[in-house]
């Protein structure tokens, strides 16, 4: 029986190595890796005493002969950091190699490269191999100085760089992809956002086709050039903007998926405080895990990597038998089918409605349909709320204009925010973009907020701001269906909290709060006009005030040295709060204490450590005002 060649593989054990050793079946192949297995001696590619104690094993046990060497193992992550890995594993470990194989008889060393050393091309310009040699980040920096190494130390090994496309099959795909899609599944708006050209896009490389390529380069190791460099991926680079389109399609339905172009200063600027902040985000899209764009893949947005690979048909007699745009159905087909798996076998972390689904053993598909389906028709039921907001927006627009204001910071203001509010309020028609509702919220606070920072000159300027900027936020959250909510949350959970009779976000507990915050803004709203100077007095039936003075008790106390140390009218800061416990007690459902869990902790804040605050200042009136 004729001996087979020997294939020796660093990082045998890993997706690719093994799949690579169960390939190459006319070859005994024989693996390094970090811990011992079947066919697999354990090395620290790191440490030379560690591959020569290796390699000394298999010259033992099988000679010191290879047909090839394929070099797998590296070190990758996506941070975009420099991590000293990098130059452990990826350099100075190849290095280390090449120096132990040189007592060896090497007929051809492989090594496992990246297309990105290459500088980037453009659409209708493909990449070749004699592409300038120009990576942007750390990975393709630490692989671009590998290959430098292997140039300079290989020593009588031929050898053969392949720069190899972004890998992908019908279950997993390279982190960019993947990250793509599970965006496009779970609607998140960054889905819709995008910061480079939409018609760039880079090539990709099915697994098999991969496989293919290796093999074909270990059959023919004998004929290549003695420093071969091949790049081997897919010649068509399919446009970010189309992929975005293919697959809303294959996972929505739907054809009109809109991809906005973001200016790189600000995604980069989002991407930053995305990576340096914690998150605090709604559980129905919390990924637990750092966000996935850096500031350095802004910077490469635009990168177009289009292959030209006549090199590879010319030397390896290889082409690619699959191509992405036929993979993709089949892709999003076992997303769909198991939701949870596709995320664990492409390291994704899954939202928390999907695990609470998978632990519950129901179809996570199903649920996410159907949730989406009710927020759809309830978005459609309340169409007319943004509508009307929109024309809100127009007449804060218009209104210091019709009403005169006198203050030019308000006036400012009031422009402002209201072409914010009308642009919100369109926005949001769309029922995708239902977070931008806590956008035009968040004007329509600044709207109510607005007349006390600049200390409003006129009492229409004061009455407008308060009153639009709460109709502003009443119609743009306070109708349904309220947004952040979680898909479980929604779908499915009592009304009633366990062990307890009652549900305490119901209207019944509600409303008596309301009912009293409506009549302390309407007396805090009075005393902030005196304090504005809108109104001569204050009606006091109470309390006189010391008789040497003209002013009343009530006068007296807000217009103390207490009083005044505050920047705003501290009557109307407290208007504010009541105006904002009234429009937070109308927000969402009875089962809101666990739906919006974070919307009842507002709104007990509001109401428990403000009502000190409250009671403290009665307190100190006594003591400090003598009244």
């Amino acid at each position: 029986m004729t001996e087979k060649p020997r294939v020796l593989i660093t990082g045998a054990a890993g997706s690719i190595g093994s799949a690579l050793r169960e390939r190459l079946v006319d070859y005994e192949v024989i693996g390094l890796d970090r811990e011992d297995g079947p066919g697999v001696f354990a090395f620290d590619i790191t440490d030379s005493a560690s591959i020569e104690r290796a390699l000394n094993r298999i010259a033992n046990r099988h000679g010191r002969r290879f047909a090839a060497v394929i070099h797998l193992a590296a070190y990758f992550d996506f941070s975009g950091e420099d991590n000293p890995l990098y130059d452990e594993v990826n350099v100075k470990g190849t290095a280390k190699l090449l120096d132990a194989l040189q007592d060896y008889e090497v007929e051809r060393f492989i090594y496992s490269g990246t297309m990105l050393v290459h500088r980037p091309g453009a659409p209708g310009l493909p990449i070749n191999e004699a592409t300038a040699i120009d990576p942007k980040w750390a990975y393709p920096i630490s692989k671009a100085r590998a290959e430098e190494v292997i140039r300079e130390r290989h020593g009588e090994m031929p050898y053969l760089l392949l720069h190899l496309a972004g890998l992908y099959d019908e279950k997993t795909a390279v982190p960019t992809l993947a990250e793509q899609i599970r965006r496009i599944y779970e609607r998140d708006p960054k889905s819709h956002a995008y910061s480079g050209d939409l018609h760039t896009g880079q090539s990709f490389l099915h697994r098999e086709d991969m496989l293919d390529a290796f093999a074909s380069a270990v059959d023919r190791r004998g004929e290549l050039p003695d420093d071969a460099v091949i790049l081997v991926g897919e010649p068509e680079a399919v446009p970010y903007d189309e992929l975005q389109h293919i697959l809303a399609r294959l996972i929505h339905g739907e054809e009109d998926w809109t991809t906005l172009s973001v200016p790189k200063p600000l995604a980069a600027a989002g991407a930053w405080l995305e990576t340096k902040a914690e998150p605090v985000i709604p559980d129905d899209i919390d990924q637990g895990e750092a966000p996935f764009i850096k500031p350095f893949m802004v910077r490469m947005a635009d990168d177009h990597y289009e292959l030209d690979i006549s090199r590879a048909k010319a030397l390896l007699d290889w082409k690619p038998r699959h191509a992405l745009r036929e993979t993709l159905p089949r892709m999003v087909e076992h997303l769909k089918s198991d939701p949870a798996r596709w995320y664990e076998e492409n390291g994704l972390t899954p939202p928390h409605w999907l695990q609470a689904v998978a632990e519950e053993g129901h179809d996570a598909e199903e649920l996410r349909a159907r949730h989406e389906a009710r927020f759809r028709a309830a978005h459609a039921r309340s169409l007319w709320a943004h509508f009307l907001n929109a024309g809100m927006g127009a007449w804060l627009a218009a209104s210091p204009l019709v009403v005169g204001y006198g203050g030019l910071g308000m006036t400012i203001s009031d422009i402002v925010s209201g072409l914010l509010v009308m642009a919100g309020s369109l926005l949001v028609l769309s029922w995708r973009l239902a977070l931008i509702r806590w956008a035009v919220a968040a004007v329509g606070l600044w709207v109510m907020a607005a007349p006390l920072l600049f200390w409003a000159e006129s009492a229409a300027a004061y009455l407008n701001g308060s009153l639009s900027g709460m109709i502003v936020f009443a119609l743009a959250v306070c109708v349904r269906p309220p947004p952040g909510v979680g898909r479980i949350a929604a779908s499915r959970g009592p009304a009633v909290p366990k062990g307890w009779d009652y549900s305490p976000s119901d209207w019944t507990q509600r409303i008596p709060i309301i009912a009293l915050a409506i009549f302390g803004y309407l007396v805090s709203r009075y005393l902030a006009a005196y304090q504005l100077g809108h109104v001569d007095g204050v009606w006091e039936p109470f309390f006189a005030g010391a008789p040497e003075d003209p002013k009343n008790g009530t006068e007296e106390i807000i217009t103390s040295d207490v009083s005044r140390a505050w920047p705003v009218p501290d009557a109307g800061l407290g208007a504010l709060t009541y105006q904002l416990e009234i429009l937070i007690g109308l927000i969402g459902s009875a089962s809101r204490w666990r739906t919006m869990p974070w919307l009842v902790l507002v709104f007990g804040i509001m109401i428990v450590p403000l009502g000190v605050v409250s009671i403290t200042f009665i307190i100190i009136q006594p003591i400090l005002l003598g009244t």
